[in-house]
């Protein structure tokens, strides 16, 4: 999921004019379903880059982490990359 805020002004404009707000693809909304104000988001936003935690990757490296309490992007990078995943019970009634 995103939020609009995180495209480019072209972009976003194109998508509001072509599609209206409430229907965005992926787009990210309040529980009660109405709108994120941008300047939440940026909060939110800076929030992310401060907690940040970045390391260099070595061949053969490999992440394991709870997507439930991680919030995870990646940056980019050249050549190839294997993507290996495995999911569990990810919502427990208990």
């Amino acid at each position: 999921m995103h939020h609009i805020s995180c495209l480019e002004p072209d972009v976003r404009q194109s998508l509001l004019s072509n599609l209206g707000l409430e229907n965005l693809p992926r787009n990210v909304y309040y529980g009660d379903g109405s709108p994120i104000e941008d300047s939440v988001m940026a909060e939110i936003g800076a929030a992310y880059q401060q907690a940040q935690v970045s390391f260099p990757w070595q061949q053969r490296d490999l992440l394991m982490l709870d997507n439930m309490l991680v919030a995870h992007a990646r940056n980019p990078y050249q050549g190839d990359r294997k993507i290996v995943v495995a999911m569990g019970a990810m919502n427990s009634e208990q």
